[in-house]
């Protein structure tokens, strides 16, 4: 993965663990993105047929945190266009 992408990828990271939600589903879809890409970083064999989940997840975590934690959606957003641009 380039320097870029790995950097928006832990940037990411960063914002999920940030976010300390009170309530338990929004915690759970928090735990269950941050374990996808921790699998994604963490594969030295990743295969890019991988990425288009990993964007679906990231997409929706977008639709659900819009409107309650505008850092982590502005994180996210950043995440999918890196990825995106480097044309995954």
């Amino acid at each position: 993965m380039d320097d870029k992408r790995q950097r928006t990828i832990e940037s990411l990271q960063r914002e999920l663990q940030a976010v300390q939600p009170a309530n338990p589903m929004v915690k759970e879809h928090i735990d269950r993105l941050n374990n996808e890409l921790n699998q994604y970083v963490s594969d030295p064999n990743r295969s890019p047929d991988n990425l288009p989940a990993l964007q679906n997840s990231i997409q929706e975590a977008i639709e659900s945190f819009e409107g309650h934690h505008p850092n982590l959606t502005e994180a996210l957003r950043v995440a999918i266009n890196t990825l995106v641009n480097a044309g995954i």
